[in-house]
């Protein structure tokens, strides 16, 4: 037995089985190459585009260039983990899908008939397909789009890396001008407050009310002096001017101390809508664009030379075991009898 399992499949063996049965062989041979042949020119081409894209740092506009702090990182940062998956959720959006549906109306390029059933589903499978992201070891982006028209695959894939950045500055946007209208609001208040109280003030000082504690001192020596001198005329001046500061006085010291703080909170309040209107203003790119899709001149796959290789070979393979196979029967039977 063990000399036969060593005969079986030895060069030897081989070069009988193939002078037994030359013919078959050869017709095999034939038959698989036209037949492979034929299958690898019938499939379809599929052109494969890239585009590589690191993620910029999250960080807003307005914080790196209106603020002093140290920390910040700059908007010329590469984005970091974080950022990465934040882009790739915006990739991963309908929005985007929806978008590039529209602009190539991949339906009809799909060749999908809307009236059929679940086209959505349809389309979706396609899109899974031929459209992937994936976060690469270096912290990019590398988004490949695989189709049967090599125009088709560079153009999309360029569309989605800038439509997916004007994407995350539209949700950016439109978080950053509520915001900026919120602060905005409050600053105008905070304004036209101040100005109502500068008014006041102004009202005080046109009745004489100018420094409560300065007027007071001035007014008590000057009262002093002229009641020493015997001057009961500029002594009862005095005493008028004394009546408006005692009216008005306490008013003008309110109102100064309140324009004091409200003049430190109005110096925040306008960083913060100097900061607030940069960011909702502004459209500063999100993406760093390191390697473009360029229309491919070969077809990615099939590999039509291995397809037709491979398809031979296996089949030649499975040919050889059919005869051995064969021929061991036939050999069992005729020891039988």
């Amino acid at each position: 037995m063990e000399n036969n399992s060593n005969h079986f499949f030895s060069a030897e063996w081989l070069l009988e089985l193939y002078r037994t049965n030359k013919r078959i062989l050869h017709i095999v041979l034939i038959i698989s190459i036209v037949a492979f042949s034929v299958i690898a020119i019938i499939l379809p081409s599929e052109y494969r585009a890239t585009v590589i894209l690191f993620p910029a740092s999250n960080e807003s506009a307005s914080h790196t260039l209106l603020s002093v702090s140290e920390s910040s990182k700059g908007l010329s940062r590469f984005g970091e983990t974080e950022e990465v998956e934040y882009f790739l959720q915006v990739l991963y959006s309908d929005q985007i899908k929806d978008y590039i549906t529209k602009k190539f109306n991949l339906y009809e390029h799909y060749d999908i008939d809307t009236n059929e059933l679940y086209p959505k589903t349809k389309l979706s499978k396609k899109w899974e397909n031929n459209i992937s992201f994936r976060k690469t070891e270096f912290l990019s982006i590398e988004i490949e789009v695989f189709d049967k028209d090599p125009l088709y695959a560079a153009k999309i894939a360029n569309t989605i890396a800038d439509y997916s950045d004007t994407l995350y500055n539209k949700i950016k946007h439109e978080r950053a001008t509520k915001a900026f209208e919120i602060v905005k609001k409050e600053y105008l208040d905070a304004l036209n407050e101040v100005q109502k109280m500068q008014d006041s003030l102004q009202k005080l000082r046109e009745l004489g009310v100018v420094n409560y504690e300065a007027q007071s001192e001035v007014y008590s020596d000057a009262y002093a002096q002229a009641l020493a001198k015997g001057n009961k005329e500029g002594a009862k001046a005095i005493e008028e001017k004394f009546k408006v500061l005692a009216q008005y006085g306490g008013t003008y010291q309110m109102f100064d101390e309140i324009l004091t703080n409200e003049s430190k909170r109005i110096s925040e309040l306008k960083q913060k809508y100097l900061e607030a209107k940069v960011d909702a203003e502004q459209y500063i790119p999100y993406k760093f664009i390191v390697s473009r899709a360029e229309i491919p001149e070969k077809a990615y796959y099939p590999i039509r030379w291995l397809i037709v290789v491979g398809g031979v070979l296996s089949t030649l393979i499975l040919t050889i075991f059919l005869l051995a196979f064969l021929s061991q029967k036939k050999k069992s039977i005729f020891q039988n009898d």
